[in-house]
């Protein structure tokens, strides 16, 4: 049995600290020095640990005396610094326990893995445990998430294969995790892919080469021996390992998401650069996504499925390098099945190694059929599930407040989102941040400017309105969707389509309305789960028309829907208003909100320089706000908006856009599609303020599947939904009270007109229509595009 010396209380540090600072130092001493160093330290195969300590300690001795006697010494002070590098490599630095050793290895002392990112230290690359603990993140405590993957680093990083060591615990490395929205699931993947590429570089570098980077390297140089590879040769296949092959592939339903991925994936890299990230998204230009490829490394590559699929379909050099690709995640993997990409899943994996030969992990807030069998698809047999949703805890929107008003008028409907609006702003003063839900682009343009008009009516006056939908461009959507994550005003608003729904984090909001249904219960879902994150407080409202009321009897029925009426809200509202204009001090922006702001107003730049980030501090709420809120006082605002911003023609096309959603959701509303034809145009006259209603010819009612005979109304009748929603109904909407409505479509991509078919660009991450392929065929397009098809060896 052998013992090593870990570390040993002789306090050299101080020593060696004042020997480098002496001018000069012989080679004679410095050799006796080392002698008796050495002497000491060979002693550890023949004695006890104790006897060996009593050693180094005479060692300590000697060499104190020699230090000594070299400050008297006028030799150079290159000496010195030999002599210091000499004792610094021979003798320990720490004080630790001496440690058991088997087969005459060395073993380092196991450190106990606890809720802290600091307790990753040995276990994860320290560039990335800088990043995380230190800057930019500074975070402290994982969540139950982190902590559940996290914890099995480094093994899970370990390399994969037939041959692959296996985990400790026998499980596979593949997984399937349940996790609640912001919860940190994207650190929770990042950091073991990251760990991941890492070990695999250096793997290669080692000689160690996985299956499908022997068969890359067997394709592109045939000729190469690599079973006696020179040390020069393997850094030149590191080199070309790095350029052609994909660590990391994430796929993620939306652009909005994949872009928040990829932000996050650079900033665990901030002490990393050689690593690279790249985003291939819909909305941007195809050629710089390629060309930037070309130039760079797709260490981390973040993609929605249809740009993904486009590329690997049509340019050899990415098809080529994704052969190699070592992790596979799927990103809302619940959110890429409901919008459709299964097929397109399938078609991408099969462009990658055997999921023997990678690593794969699928995160999904839910764990339905669909996601178990895309499970079976795409992970291993032996793969783990982690649950991390407590038990009571299954869907956290269930304890979010949630609120629903259904009009008596749809005259009502842009008071009562104003008056939503500026309630949040008196109950969250300082710290208001609200997000509006609407279901077509149009409509999102329509209530975006009648809000952005009338934001000086609300309590906070410095109010900042940001919208996003399809129709503007993708660099306009990243760049609000981050001013708007990062607005400390204490007063914004996000008015926007489904874009905005699914994944993306907009830390501290503070409710969610909805205006008008979404296009499934699953969406009300993932919409109300932009609030109340990460333990945050939150709250949710959603605004229907008396046509709409059947979504809340058949398709919210088990949920703790609770019904405010609108009367109710403005006795609530006048009520806070009337406490701010007697006491104002209670409405101040809490100490905290405003150093927060503060502290980020003022970012560092490199080196001791500080710059004025342009973030705006909390707006002060200002009064008199009494009577401003009443049906009375906001109904002659909004006709005043909707005048000024000459909105005649955007109510008709919002009417348009809506007509389409609302047409294909008869059975779920429980209603006739006559029924809401007459609600829409009712809506037009009362709430859009037109003075007639839309036309809509027999033929073209027809053509959308209108009957004729609904004209009467019978069918409406039939529905027994009428004089429901009342001012005297039920406060609750009774669970179970109706039969739950399983009915739950893929309809509602943001911007889908009745008049066009087809899928929105932005809900599948990359258009992948003819028209967007047939960009590629002419001009500087198409041979950038003949180039890149014959570019799967441009970097060898």
């Amino acid at each position: 049995m052998l013992y090593t010396k870990l570390a040993s209380p002789l306090g050299l540090a101080r020593p060696i600290a004042s020997a480098r600072q002496l001018s000069s130092l012989t080679t004679r001493s410095v050799l006796r020095a080392r002698s008796s160093v050495s002497t000491a330290a060979s002693s550890l195969s023949l004695l006890h640990a104790s006897a060996a300590l009593q050693q180094i300690r005479s060692a300590r001795v000697d060499l104190a005396q020699t230090i000594r006697s070299l400050s008297q010494s006028s030799q150079s002070a290159g000496s010195a610094a030999a002599a210091t590098a000499t004792a610094d490599e021979t003798l320990p630095d720490s004080d630790v326990a001496v440690t058991q050793v088997q087969d005459g290895a060395p073993s380092k002392p196991t450190r106990v893995k606890d809720e802290t990112f600091a307790s990753l230290k040995g276990s994860i690359n320290p560039g990335i445990l800088k990043a995380l603990t230190v800057r930019p993140f500074q975070y402290i405590n994982m969540s139950a998430v982190q902590q559940s993957v996290l914890h099995l680093l480094p093994e899970l990083a370990s390399s994969v294969g037939e041959s692959a060591t296996p985990m400790p615990d026998g499980q596979g490395r593949d997984m399937l995790v349940k996790a609640k929205t912001g919860t940190g699931k994207t650190i929770a993947f990042l950091v073991p892919a990251l760990e991941a590429r890492l070990k695999s570089i250096e793997d290669v570098r080692a000689g160690k080469f996985s299956k499908p980077w022997l068969e890359m390297l067997q394709r592109h140089r045939p000729d190469l021996d690599v079973s006696s590879l020179k040390k020069k040769e393997l850094e030149e296949i590191g080199k070309q390992f790095v350029n052609n092959t994909v660590g990391a592939l994430i796929l993620s339903p939306t652009r909005e998401l994949a872009t928040q991925i990829a932000d996050e994936a650079k900033k665990l890299l901030t002490h990393l650069p050689d690593l690279k990230v790249q985003l291939l998204v819909g909305g941007a230009s195809r050629n710089f996504q390629i060309n930037d490829w070309r130039r760079s490394r797709p260490d981390v590559v973040v993609a929605t499925p249809g740009r993904i699929l486009d590329l690997l379909n049509d340019v050899g050099m990415i098809r080529e390098a994704m052969t190699a690709c070592r992790t596979l995640i799927l990103d809302e993997a619940d959110t890429l099945l409901e919008m459709g990409f299964r097929d397109d899943l399938q078609a991408i994996m099969r462009h990658l190694p055997a999921k023997v030969d990678r690593q794969n992990m699928l995160f999904s807030a839910t764990v339905s059929p669909e996601i178990r069998a895309i499970a079976r698809a795409s992970l291993q047999k032996d793969h783990r599930f982690v649950d991390c949703v407590p038990a009571g805890e299954e869907n956290v929107h269930k304890h979010i407040p949630q609120f629903a008003t259904v009009l008596d008028s749809a005259e009502e409907q842009i008071p009562h989102v104003l008056r939503l609006i500026a309630h949040d702003q008196l109950t969250n003063p300082g710290r208001s941040k609200t997000i509006v839900f609407a279901p077509t682009t149009k409509m999102t343009e329509l209530l975006a400017d009648v809000i952005r008009d009338s934001s000086r009516h609300l309590p906070a006056p410095g109010s900042t309105v940001f919208e996003i939908h399809s129709k503007k461009d993708q660099r306009a959507r990243f760049n609000t969707s981050d001013r708007f994550r990062k607005d400390m005003t204490g007063a914004s608003v996000l008015v926007t389509s489904d874009v905005s729904a699914r994944g993306v984090d907009y830390p501290g909001t503070t409710r969610v309305i909805q205006v008008g249904i979404p296009s499934s219960k699953d969406q009300y879902i993932h919409r109300i789960g932009r609030t109340g994150r990460a333990g945050a407080q939150g709250r949710s409202d959603i605004v229907l028309q008396q046509f709409e009321r059947g979504f809340l009897y058949y398709g919210l029925d088990d949920l703790p829907v609770t019904q405010l009426h609108v009367d109710d809200l403005v006795e609530e509202v006048e009520t806070l208003s009337k406490r701010f204009d007697e006491s104002p001090a209670e409405f101040a922006v809490p100490q905290e909100v405003l150093d927060a702001a503060k502290a980020k107003k003022q970012e560092p730049r490199k080196g001791y320089r500080v710059r004025d980030s342009g973030i705006k501090p909390p707006a002060p709420i200002r009064g008199p706000l009494t009577g401003k809120f009443t049906t009375k006082a906001l109904t002659p605002l909004v006709e005043e908006s909707l005048s000024s911003l000459d909105e005649e023609d955007g109510v008709r096309e919002a009417f348009n856009s809506l007509l389409g959603f609302y047409l294909g959701k008869g059975d779920e509303l429980r209603t006739s599609k006559m029924s809401i034809l007459d609600g829409l145009k009712q809506w037009t006259v009362e709430a859009g303020r037109l003075e007639r209603p839309p036309h809509l010819s027999d033929a073209f009612l027809q053509k959308l599947g209108v009957s004729l005979k609904e004209r009467n109304g019978r069918s409406a009748r039939r529905t027994g939904l009428v004089n429901v929603g009342g001012r005297g109904g039920s406060r609750s909407f009774g669970r179970g009270r109706f039969s739950k409505d399983s009915a739950g479509g893929r309809d509602g991509r943001d911007g889908r007109d009745f008049r066009d078919a087809r899928p929105s660009r932005d809900s599948r991450g990359g258009s992948r229509s003819s028209g967007a392929r047939s960009s590629w065929g002419s001009g500087r397009d198409a041979r950038e595009s003949r180039s890149a098809r014959d570019s799967s060896a441009s970097k060898w």
